[in-house]
């Protein structure tokens, strides 16, 4: 027979589980998108016409996909925090 604190436990472990797979995936998936869009922003540099503008797109580009995945990382962090504080038993 299963209480139904264990079964809670369950739930908590599994968000745990996955707030942390959300917050480490999403650092590997970044760096896998940079790495893929510097190979096209090193050509786009070679060429000198598209120099200027590739550099400014690339900034902009960087800077948006550092900011979305550490918001998703932070997201897979909130969720790890909270299932370890109520886990825990601490008011958040």
């Amino acid at each position: 027979m299963n209480r139904p604190e264990s079964c809670v436990h369950w739930w908590l472990g599994l968000a745990d589980l996955l707030g942390h797979g959300v917050q480490h995936g999403a650092i590997k998936v970044k760096r896998i998108h940079l790495s893929v869009a510097d190979e096209a922003f090193r050509v786009l540099t070679a060429v000198p016409v598209t120099r200027p503008t590739s550099r400014v797109v690339q900034a902009c580009h960087h800077g948006i996909s550092h900011l979305s995945y550490n918001c998703v990382s932070f997201a897979g962090q909130a969720v790890v925090e909270f299932a370890g504080a109520a886990r825990s038993g601490t008011r958040i």
